[in-house]
């Protein structure tokens, strides 16, 4: 898949090879064009030679078309530039650069989202920062919120789940609609897009008298002076007090044209987001009901397109001379604050609407990321069986971590069954790394995405962490104590006997205290967390734990890692394996580090 973006960005260099050269040819004819026309006026006008002045025109005319020309060649070489990054960034995904991108969504992290810290949902080298394609400040938090899995239900799962499949196989419309949103990002224009619509007030009475008034007083004396019934004078005096009353009136134009004027062509980049998704053709039902609250009658797209040409109309600002002769003979600005009402009044809530589909789209296309990029499976989500104690919850085969990539991943499988999973083995042999990659593989089904196997059968469950424990020394916690904390809020939740199971995950359970009363207190926790109708998984250098029993006489399931040498040197396969361990390789490590002789 690699190769393919490496592909398309060769195409697009050359593309962009050959329109550059377009470009600058137009550049060079603009430029002669321009000073053509200036001279040949001046001589024509100067000396009254007509045929001069006619080649003038005909220059000042080519002058236009070469800067329409020119600005069409830079929109495309916009667009191309823009689509580059974006195939780049797919390629960053590969080859392990994603840790590169600024946006990880740290701004997002909460103090108290343990999940997210432990298993790298949010935060630098995250889930997030991996799969985010989101740029507008609404798709972000619609993803941090999935991310977190804060929004996840099992009655939504299955209908995201399409959408998000659906959109994996569409990779150029993933890459247009990021290479858009992106410019959006840039630009830095949604603020004031929202801000427009946020002037509710209605326009007062004065504005469409005075733009009534204006344009037949101004005819009227035109028309007077033409028969000779007044001084032609008259019709400057006239046009000169129209232009004071239409900037007597600046303050009510600015509060609604103000926000649309700082706008600029920013609303074509929305406009455009919305063709695409308008254009496209969707079979999932998800999808579907997006594409129909952009193109239905009344739709947000036709609001944009209105807006479009709305902000046209204002872009005349950006010429004094011609806005001050509309403003003297039209009341120009009058008109456009008129029409800006009167978008706000037809299309009311279209910008907020604008913003939460191409949310939704961002978010649902960033969740497809994961498939793009790797080898996935749509997971299967079952319904737990709270009266077999027996029941496997969940079972994955050649499951391997997202963060890590499909090529580079040491692929396990596994079956947890309800109850207590006990993981031994040496150090630095996969324990943590397996546990995180169950724990963020139910994330990811839990979100609506794909999982990182080649099967993955679950129920759905609320996942609990105890991974990255650290101390708050303002606080006056320990490591200990607040790992104490972290197995305490698991062991309430059980207790509560709640209808989503829990899913426990535990590194290290208790490393923060002494042998004796880690085993001791691990025993306990363990037999406390497996009375509910989830289960608990723990890693752990302590052997003990392994012939422990539940509350209810079973045995803990048992699974270890283990390293082996070769040519006197420590290496891992990484691979999980039936039972516990029954090596240790603290002593060679610390040979290696020159610790012991």
């Amino acid at each position: 898949m690699i190769d393919e973006f490496i592909a398309k960005n060769n195409l697009i260099d050359k593309e962009l090879g050959s329109i550059g050269k377009r470009y600058n040819f137009i550049s060079f004819l603009r430029f002669i064009s321009f000073f053509a026309s200036v001279i040949l006026l001046y001589m024509g006008l100067s000396d009254k030679k007509n045929l001069l002045s006619i080649l003038g025109i005909s220059a000042a005319v080519l002058f236009i078309v070469f800067l329409k020309i020119h600005s069409v060649l830079d929109d495309k070489m916009i667009n191309l530039k823009s689509k580059k990054e974006v195939n780049e960034g797919y390629i960053a995904r590969f080859d392990g650069k994603w840790r590169e991108f600024s946006d990880n969504g740290s701004e997002f992290l909460a103090k108290e989202d343990m999940v997210s810290r432990d298993i790298d949902l949010l935060g630098n080298a995250s889930l997030y920062q991996f799969i985010s394609i989101a740029h507008t400040d609404n798709g972000k938090k619609k993803l941090a919120d999935t991310v977190s899995l804060k929004k996840s239900h099992i009655d939504t799962v299955k209908e995201r789940n399409e959408a998000v499949n659906e959109l994996s196989g569409k990779i150029d419309f993933l890459v247009g609609f990021e290479s858009v949103s992106a410019r959006i990002s840039k630009r830095k224009r949604r603020k004031s897009l929202q801000e427009f619509e946020e002037k509710k007030e209605k326009c007062p009475f004065i504005v469409p008298i005075l733009m009534a008034l204006i344009p037949v007083v101004n005819a009227a004396v035109i028309i007077m002076a033409i028969a000779g019934k007044v001084d032609p004078k008259v019709i400057i005096f006239t046009m000169f007090g129209c232009l004071l009353i239409t900037e007597f009136c600046s303050g009510i134009r600015n509060k609604f044209l103000y926000p649309i004027h700082v706008l600029g062509n920013g609303s074509k980049d929305y406009y455009a987001l919305l063709k695409l998704i308008d254009e496209e053709e969707f079979d999932s039902e998800l999808l579907k009901d997006i594409k129909d609250r952009v193109g239905k009658k009344n739709g947000i797209i036709n609001a944009i397109k209105s807006l479009i040409r709305l902000s046209e109309a204002d872009n005349i600002s950006f010429n004094p001379i011609v806005h001050m002769a509309l403003n003297a003979t039209l009341g120009w600005d009058l008109w456009l604050t008129m029409f800006a009402a009167g978008w706000n009044k037809k299309y009311s809530g279209s910008i907020n609407e604008c913003m939460e589909v191409i949310g939704d789209v961002e978010e649902l296309s960033s969740l497809s990321i994961i498939s793009v990029v790797g080898n996935t499976c749509k997971p299967k989500i079952i319904k737990a069986d709270n009266a077999d104690k027996d029941s496997i919850m969940i079972d994955a085969k050649d499951v391997y971590h997202p963060l890590i990539g499909c090529i580079k991943a040491v692929a396990n499988s596994a079956s947890i069954s309800r109850g207590a999973t006990v993981i031994t083995g040496s150090n630095m042999s996969g324990k943590t790394t397996f546990l995180r990659t169950l724990a963020i593989n139910m994330a990811l089904a839990y979100m609506g995405a794909n999982t990182c196997a080649e099967s993955m059968k679950l129920p759905f469950m609320k996942i609990f962490t105890s991974m990255r424990v650290m101390d708050d020394v303002a606080g006056g916690i320990s490591t200990f104590y607040a790992e104490i904390l972290r197995i305490k809020e698991m062991a309430e939740y059980i207790a509560s006997s709640p209808e989503i199971p829990a899913a426990c995950f535990i590194d290290e359970i208790f490393k923060g205290t002494n042998s004796a009363d880690r085993i001791v207190g691990a025993e306990n926790a363990i037999k406390k967390l497996s009375e509910g109708s989830g289960f608990v998984v723990v890693t752990t250098h302590d052997f003990e734990l392994c012939e422990l029993k539940m509350s209810d006489g079973r045995d803990v399931k048992n699974y270890h890692f283990e390293e082996y040498y070769e040519d006197d040197e420590l290496k891992f396969d990484y691979m999980i394996k039936d039972g516990r361990c029954t090596t240790r390789n603290a002593m060679t490590l610390l040979k290696m580090a020159g610790l012991v002789s």
